[in-house]
């Protein structure tokens, strides 16, 4: 047969389909099929294949079997797979594919464990279907590609050879996951209706078909008074006055079997009568047979002493429609007037008389009249109960027109067919030309945001886009038609989209603009683009109606800031790679000028030259080591030993290097610092470099006067300070003076020399101790420094 799935074929080779030999009692007439059976479901299918037919001959002799096997297996409403010995796919019908979702090539020698969450085989395999060689039924969950698991029934038999070797199995596959769902909701339905049974705000009788109380629910108990004593099996027609029992059964409810809404009379145990609206309706069983029914008792003692309130009231509610301050008109389903209040007539100018019975499309400007009424007649046919807030135009008498905000409220009967339609009218005329007079006013503001370079944006209070420019369109790579009304967040890289949340909510609460906000937003082309944003509020009558958000395209700043960081990089490794091998040389040379210094034997002229060249070779190595610690400070590879240390070793060592170069300059040196100063944690050596540099600048630049070393503990810090006497530097580089290589004075008359690193190396030492340092300085009368420190 063509298009044999491969497992039969290979089911024929073992003699077990198509050579079936078994007796007969039966004609071939007597053995033919009923069609349905065919397209049994597969538990029915899997019999009929496993128990065969005893039949006298050859199956074939009567009909095709693998003719009727294909049928079978390709027409089936079910999923079909056979496997191998090895439990993989090799043959599956249509709708095996329709379920699992793949085709062919993804089914073809699978493993069909793949086609289960991992659990589910194990609970499989725990039955041992193939060593029992059993017809294995159980409700499981399987796994549709790209969606995920779903409830499946399954049946699966063994297929056994020559021998009772296994062969392979057919696993038949029914979907029941829409079954289960509905299982599920007739549950949670069941139990809905129970606690509206029980829980209702009316009271419910449940009858059988001797009309006797079998059932009911709390509130009736309370209603009536009587408890389940009282109403158990009691007779229905007892709660009733005889004249109340006689109406309700003229209505023969229990013939008709249909819902029957009565205002009757009940009597309550003390036999006190309340008003009551019941509804009765049938309950039969599936042969259509009355087996009882269900009243709904509802006490309306107080809606009808109400209703005479309500009649009353109408009249007073009718003056207020004739007095209402906004016109107000009554229409038919088919848009003609049936009333209008004064104020209506007022506004439009026509008396009653004049427009009772007419279209209220008469009234309507000509160039809407069309597009109202198609609105209408679209409106009535959805049955809403209100739709508003729409313009329309109307005419009045005179012939001027007037706008109108429209307000439509549906009426409708118990069949759900509109009865009239209620329509109040907002006139804005005068708010439209106040608008248009104001839209005009904005057009230039608009024009200038269209042309502006900078993306320019507005929100909504929730954030959504309600106007883009053009510039706008261009960074984002998008029309404004594909934008409009979307999150401008939507467009923000991941890293960006939570700052420009908490940026939108201190805008909102703070009413406050916020700029230069930095963030990214994504090109249609999906590259990051990075924006500087200035956001403000936008007002409405007070209130907070979204925001204005101009945008600025940064890209080109940032590509030149990284191109000069990664010039500072190249200019960082450069120092530091020229700082070494400096230092190499410098080393030997310092040490053959400090040899020609200590022998006594050498001209004194000699010796001379050589302390020149050593002072020079000092300010080499120091220049040289500056650069060092800046190298290091850069790439952050600066080692700090940090430890508890005693400030007085630190000040004292500090001291003992610089009063070398106080005394050949005859200045005065002041130190002001208390015995009892806390110990702080620190690197006694960076610490002490910093205080060597900022006396060793004050000598520097201090040629008359004195030098002062304090400290003192205040506010939980340690406070130092350098003071001296000295020129000064003016207020505009007091600011400047921590930067690299800066010098507060650089003329040709310069004194002193210095690379302006000092001060910068100063700084960062102070920062890696988690302090500060700043400098105050008057020109003339000399500056100060003051570090401040953590105790």
């Amino acid at each position: 047969m063509k298009n044999e799935p491969d497992i039969v074929k290979k089911l024929r080779e073992e003699e077990k389909i198509g050579q079936l030999n078994i007796k007969s009692q039966c004609s071939y007439e007597q053995l033919k099929i009923p069609e349905e059976t065919l397209h049994e479901t597969s538990d029915k299918t899997g019999t009929f294949l496993e128990n065969g037919l005893e039949t006298e001959g050859d199956i074939g002799e009567l009909f095709d079997f693998g003719e009727l096997y294909k049928i079978l297996f390709e027409t089936s409403a079910v999923a079909i797979t056979l496997t191998d010995e090895n439990e993989r796919i090799v043959s599956w019908n249509k709708y095996a594919e329709e379920l699992f979702n793949m085709n062919e090539k993804e089914l073809y020698m699978r493993p069909v464990n793949t086609l289960y969450p991992v659990e589910e085989w194990q609970k499989i395999r725990a039955e041992n279907v193939r060593k029992k060689g059993i017809k294995y039924r159980i409700e499981t969950r399987m796994i549709r590609k790209n969606e995920g698991p779903f409830e499946v029934e399954i049946s699966l038999c063994v297929l056994k050879g020559s021998g009772g070797k296994n062969v392979g199995s057919i696993g038949i596959i029914k979907d029941i996951t829409k079954l289960k769902t509905s299982e599920r909701k007739f549950k949670e339905s069941e139990e809905r209706y129970k606690t509206i049974f029980e829980n209702s705000a009316v009271a419910i009788t449940l009858t059988d078909k001797n009309e006797r109380i079998v059932s009911w629910n709390k509130y009736a108990e309370d209603l009536l008074g009587m408890n389940k004593d009282d109403l158990y099996m009691k007779p229905v027609e007892s709660l009733y006055p005889p004249e109340e029992w006689k109406k309700i059964r003229s209505e023969n409810v229990r013939q008709k079997g249909m819902q029957q809404s009565i205002e009757t009379k009940i009597l309550k145990k003390n036999n006190e009568l309340i008003d009551v609206d019941l509804s009765l309706s049938v309950l039969k069983n599936h042969g259509g047979m009355v087996i009882g029914s269900i009243g709904v008792i509802n006490d309306i003692t107080y809606q009808k002493w109400i209703k005479d309130a309500l009649e009353e009231s109408e009249k007073k509610f009718k003056q207020l429609y004739e007095n209402a301050p906004i016109p107000y008109h009554t229409l038919s389903p088919n848009g003609e007037i049936t009333s209008v209040n004064e104020k209506w007539c007022k506004t439009l100018k026509y008396t009653k008389e004049e427009v009772i019975g007419k279209s209220i499309f008469d009234f309507v400007i000509k160039s809407e009249k069309k597009s109202a009424k198609t609105s209408f007649e679209k409106k009535i046919l959805e049955k809403k109960s209100y739709t508003g807030g729409h313009e329309r135009t109307y005419v009045t008498k005179d012939g001027e027109e007037r706008i109108f905000i429209i307000h439509d409220y549906f009426s409708f009967d118990n069949d759900k067919n509109v009865m009239s339609v209620h329509t109040t009218m907002e006139d804005i005329t005068q708010r439209r030309q106040v608008w248009d007079r104001m839209m005009k006013s904005e057009e230039k503001y608009r024009v200038l945001a269209e042309t502006s370079a900078d993306g320019v944006l507005t929100t909504d209070v929730l954030g959504r886009l309600t106007y883009v420019n053009p510039s706008l369109e261009k960074i984002l790579g998008r029309r404004k038609g594909k934008i409009l009304a979307t999150l401008f967040r939507d467009y923000l890289s991941e890293s960006s989209v939570y700052l420009f949340q908490q940026v939108f909510l201190d805008v909102r609460k703070k009413e406050k603009k916020m700029e230069n906000i930095g963030l990214d937003v994504i090109h249609d082309g999906g590259y990051e683009i990075p924006i500087e944003a200035n956001i403000s509020p936008l007002k409405k009558d007070g209130s907070f109606i979204g925001i204005e958000c101009t945008l600025r395209d940064i890209s080109e700043r940032k590509k030149i800031e990284r191109e000069l960081k990664q010039s500072e990089k190249l200019r960082t490794e450069f120092m530091n790679i020229a700082a070494h091998e400096l230092k190499s040389p410098v080393t030997p040379i310092k040490g053959y000028l400090e040899l020609i210094e200590s022998d006594k034997d050498a001209d004194e002229k000699i010796r001379n030259w050589a302390s020149i060249g050593m002072r020079n070779a000092e300010r080499l190595m120091h220049l040289i080591n500056d650069i060092l610690d800046v190298s290091r400070l850069d790439t952050d590879t600066m080692r700090f030993n940090m430890e508890k240390c005693d400030l007085t070793e630190i000040f004292d060592d500090a001291i003992e290097d610089i009063e070398p170069d106080i005394e050949n300059k005859n200045l005065i040196f002041i130190k002001k610092i208390p015995e009892n100063l806390p110990k702080i944690v620190c690197d006694k050596y960076r610490l002490s470099q910093v205080l060597k540099n900022l006396l060793g600048n004050s000598i520097k630049f201090t040629d008359y006067g004195s030098i002062t070393l304090m400290a003192e503990e205040k506010e939980k810090h340690l406070f130092i300070y350098v003071e001296d006497t000295g020129i000064g530097i003016s207020s505009d580089e007091t600011k400047r003076i921590f930067t690299k290589f800066y010098q507060a004075y650089t003329g040709e008359d310069r004194k002193n020399e210095g690379t302006g690193l000092g001060l910068f190396i100063c700084k960062e030492i102070v920062k890696k101790h988690n302090g500060e340092i700043w400098a105050e300085s008057k020109v003339g009368k000399g500056s100060k420094f003051t570090i401040k420190l953590p105790i």
